[in-house]
């Protein structure tokens, strides 16, 4: 060593301040002195602290050369440092700007490595991904691979370990009669977002032909165009599913027994501005896509194919193993529709043709519907504003628990509801109570065998959130109400040209969940080949299935399947979809948190469009804010608080006491980052907005 002055001090550095820093290189091929092939090489370097990051890549790879006569490319390598659990990616940053200090082991690795991606309808994929990127990144880039458009709206979960004993993330793999692995893999072959390799599907074709394409323009592909689409991995089964699940993925679904049980599992989405090598991930690991933020953008059938199937599938997962609870009506209507999906998925070719054709010729008659009840609505809008005035029965739960329904008469005008105790009092404007929507959380609460149809609003005050209850008499007067009040909560009136097709809306889920409640004839010839073909645990969530039995769950199916025999592929799914999103509990996250002044912890829940503080054992709903009332919101890192400030009330503060409060302000930012959204055909995803919006820090 005539380079080094002087001897070897106690840490391990010499003299002139240099020392010999331990490399492994990894994924090699190559021959020791004893004939025998070696993966994983160390490789000693001599560097010093003033070292750039390329100069040290550099000695490595003459090393590599001189010792074991090397000849690759290495453009897929960086250094990697395990300790640090960071990324060595910055060629001109010096190792002392690292900290890297002389006890360091870095690795040098490939940046591309392999994960088994599962998908929303929980089949799996052996992708080639990069370690090295940004989640939001990796998932844009798998999104693009399979098809999915917006894919702001997914990420990655590596739901936490359930067991002392359990060694990894990895699902157990089960085996078929054959000795081969049966786990749902769509293609044995590993799929790589950024080559271009043959698609088994379409032979001579790309299965994507770049990582980041260009439009005719030259600029980069926004998240929802259409050139997104292009060359795009298109498997079928993407598209239909067949509705059982393989063994490894029956085997590891989340079945959740109480909130706390969500709140846990929900601590396992990954940050989206690290990589996937910073949080843990390794090569080989399983990792699931989902849709993490409940606000789903442009639902177009005739270019989301794949992504509708994707959501109608993550939507009924969620319903079987009870992460989303619902009525046994409601499950009856879920179970019926996708029954009609999965027979519907067992066309041929011809008949799936006729159903495009179908679609087309309903797209058309809706188009000429909407058309003319806009042209209709601008008429009146011209003239006067349309108001509604009918008895309803009003209750306030949060003020007089112990008393019933009150009937009042109540007139909706503009964006706000005035009440009074008589019709004649209305007509002669005396004592009005007024409510003032805009802002306002508006629920459903229907149960038809019950002859229920009420309508809870949520009141923005000084001290939260004011609950009223309205019961309506009637389906037609509660299709009415509903309606105008979830335009009025978003500042509409009805003479919106939207109004008719809300109307329109509320009466189709009625519609729904009237057939989910028995009402459907089970007269049809088929019907015993329905009863032997349905296998319910598939189709009814355990709860409801422990009350009604296999059989009886199997003929309210029979009974009402035939109502949707109308519907085709993928009207159903999107039917199927709205009444998941009409759910009470529908696009809630549960974290268990310490607020500040409290004694013990509580959950909050994070929606779409607001925060809620919520009682931890039954969930109920204690207080609600709402993002349009934020000024602003950020983490303190030292305390691992999550402060939200508000324009008219005191701070929000509370504690992440079982996880980082990332988790938390990255829901917030991300929705406010959806909602900012528009129809440009030419708006790129802005991901630096996006982490600006989502990163946890003030300014």
């Amino acid at each position: 060593m005539s380079a080094l002055s002087g001897v070897r001090m106690a840490d391990g550095r010499y003299a002139d301040g240099s020392w010999e820093l331990k490399i492994k290189v990894t994924d090699m091929a190559i021959k020791n002195e004893h004939g025998e092939t070696i993966k994983n090489v160390d490789i000693p370097v001599l560097v010093t602290t003033e070292l750039h990051v390329g100069g040290v890549i550099a000695k490595l790879v003459d090393s590599l050369k001189s010792k074991y006569d090397v000849q690759k490319s290495w453009s897929d390598y960086e250094l990697w440092w395990p300790k640090a659990c960071k990324w060595l990616d910055k060629m001109g940053q010096v190792l002392g700007k690292y900290e890297v200090q002389a006890d360091a082991q870095l690795e040098y690795t490939p940046k591309h490595k392999i994960v088994k991606v599962q998908l929303p309808d929980l089949q799996y994929a052996n992708v080639q991904v990069n370690f090295a990127a940004k989640v939001l990144h990796t998932v844009i880039d798998i999104c693009k691979f399979f098809d999915i458009r917006h894919p702001e709206e997914l990420s990655i979960l590596v739901p936490p370990r359930q067991g002392k004993g359990e060694k990894n993330n990895t699902p157990t793999k089960k085996q078929n009669a054959n000795g081969t692995q049966e786990d749902g893999l769509l293609t044995p072959n590993v799929l790589t977002p950024g080559m271009t390799p043959t698609s088994p599907y379409t032979p001579g074709s790309p299965m994507y032909n770049t990582l980041t394409p260009k439009n005719m323009k030259g600029s980069p592909m926004t998240s929802h165009s259409l050139e997104f689409l292009d060359s795009a991995y298109v498997d079928p089964k993407l598209l239909m599913n067949s509705g059982k699940p393989s063994v490894t993925a029956l085997a590891n679904l989340f079945r959740p027994k109480t909130l706390l049980d969500k709140a846990r599992y929900n601590t396992g989405w990954l940050d989206s501005s690290r990589c996937l090598m910073e949080q843990g991930v390794k090569e080989h690991d399983t990792i699931s896509l989902r849709y993490k933020f409940y606000s789903f953008f442009d639902l177009n059938p005739k270019y989301d194919g794949i992504r509708i199937n994707q959501l109608y599938e993550q939507a009924k997962w969620s319903l079987l193993c009870e992460d989303l609870d619902c009525t046994e009506e409601e499950m009856i209507m879920f179970a019926s529709l996708q029954y009609h999906i999965t027979k519907l998925s067992e066309n041929t070719d011809e008949e799936m043709e006729q159903n495009d054709n179908r679609d087309i010729d309903q797209a058309l008659q809706d188009l000429e519907g909407t058309l003319g009840s806009t042209s209709i609505a601008n008429k009146s809008d011209i003239t006067t504003v349309p108001e509604l005035a009918h008895y309803l029965r009003l209750f306030k739960p949060k003020k007089f628990t112990l008393k019933g329904y009150k009937k009042y008469y109540f007139i909706f005008k503009d964006t706000n509801i005035s009440y009074f105790k008589t019709k004649e009092d209305a007509a002669a404007l005396s004592s009005p109570t007024t409510i003032k929507l805009k802002g306002a959380e508006v629920v459903p609460d229907v149960n038809i065998s019950e002859d229920k149809y009420i309508i809870k609003l949520f009141i923005a005050s000084a001290e939260g959130m004011t609950e009223l209850w309205l019961r309506c008499d009637t389906e037609v007067i509660y299709c009415q109400w509903i309606a105008a009040c979830k335009l009025a909560a978003k500042g509409h009136t009805m003479a919106d040209a939207s109004y008719e097709v809300e109307v329109q809306n509320f009466r189709t889920l009625l519609k729904l969940q009237r057939s989910g409640a028995g009402n459907g004839s089970a007269g049809d010839a088929s019907g015993g080949n329905l009863a032997t073909s349905i296998e319910p645990q598939y189709y009814v969530a355990r709860r409801h299935l422990r009350k009604l039995g296999n059989k009886m769950a199997v003929r309210k199916i029979q009974e009402s399947v035939t109502n949707y025999s109308t519907y085709n592929l993928i009207n159903a799914k999107l039917a199927y979809i709205k009444a998941w999103q009409a759910l009470p509990e529908f696009g809630l996250t549960h974290f268990y948190v310490k607020f500040r002044g409290a004694r013990k912890e509580e959950l909050v829940g994070v929606a779409y469009n607001r925060l809620i503080r919520m009682e931890p054992n039954t969930g109920e709903a204690i207080k609600t804010w709402r993002y349009n009332a934020m000024k602003a919101w950020s983490v303190n890192w030292d305390t691992n608080q999550v402060i939200v400030e508000l324009e008219e009330e005191q701070n929000i503060m509370f504690a992440c006491t079982r996880f980082s409060p990332k988790l938390v302000h990255e829901l917030i930012g991300g929705y406010i980052f959806l909602s900012m959204r528009t129809r440009d055909a030419d708006e790129t995803l802005d991901d630096e907005k996006f982490f600006k919006l989502t990163g946890g820090w003030n300014g």
